[in-house]
């Protein structure tokens, strides 16, 4: 299993966003997270569509929408034409997921399905297979810098579980405190996608291309959690 290494742009030096970019692509991060908060799903303002469009000119790297926001089926189509590949919206937010995530794969995007720390498992069960990944929460959402929650990684596994009881086979991404420590320990857990910010790749203590090489080794003996 190949451990995918998602960048958080919101973590990213944003006056120098073009370099930051190129440095993350050389440095062999598999996509770029983009934080989107619009101050009432959570308290907090992040990135928006113009962002996405600017940086899209810049790279190939896969691009994934996090909408933590009130509406999301409102502002998916203005993140999919700014060219982001996924859209991620959480279940606390949308009274009609199922139809959510068709409206994402008719705009020719992937959805997600993202879930918050004190959310049961179960309020996502009845979607997954409507999903090509599901994003596990592992701090309370909304700014970068938190201490992880853990008992999210006994929800990791229970996503895992969910999974292979169906027969499904989607990504499990993880975001929140993913630093070095805390990787090993969710990849074990199940998690294959890890959104990194200021624990890890954003820390300014290492260089991305060190951050990832640290990364990959640091999970590269763990123990694989059961395929789904």
């Amino acid at each position: 299993m190949r451990i995918k290494v998602s960048a958080s742009v919101l973590c990213a030096d944003l006056s120098d966003l073009a370099s930051e970019v190129n440095e993350l692509e050389e440095a062999g991060v598999d996509m770029l997270h983009f934080d989107v908060m619009d101050g009432h799903f959570v308290p907090n303002l992040g990135l928006g569509p113009v962002i996405v469009e600017h940086l899209r000119k810049l790279t190939s790297l896969p691009f994934e929408a996090h909408l933590m926001i009130e509406d999301p089926a409102r502002y998916a189509e203005r993140f999919v034409e700014a060219g982001s590949q996924i859209v991620a919206a959480h279940v606390e937010a949308v009274p009609d997921f199922r139809r959510l995530a068709e409206q994402i794969r008719e705009l020719g995007a992937s959805p997600a399905i993202a879930l918050n720390p004190d959310t049961p498992v179960e309020r996502i069960e009845p979607f997954l297979d409507e999903v090509s990944q599901v994003l596990v929460m592992t701090v309370q959402p909304g700014f970068p810098g938190q201490p992880l929650v853990k008992h999210t990684i006994t929800k990791i596994r229970k996503v895992g579980d969910a999974l292979l009881q169906r027969n499904l086979q989607l990504d499990i991404a993880t975001d929140g405190n993913v630093s070095f420590e805390n990787a090993p320990v969710m990849v074990s857990a199940g998690a294959d996608v890890l959104v990194c910010g200021t624990s890890s790749l954003f820390s300014r203590k290492v260089s991305f291309s060190e951050g990832v090489r640290l990364l990959r080794e640091g999970v590269s003996g763990v123990p694989e959690a059961p395929s789904s």
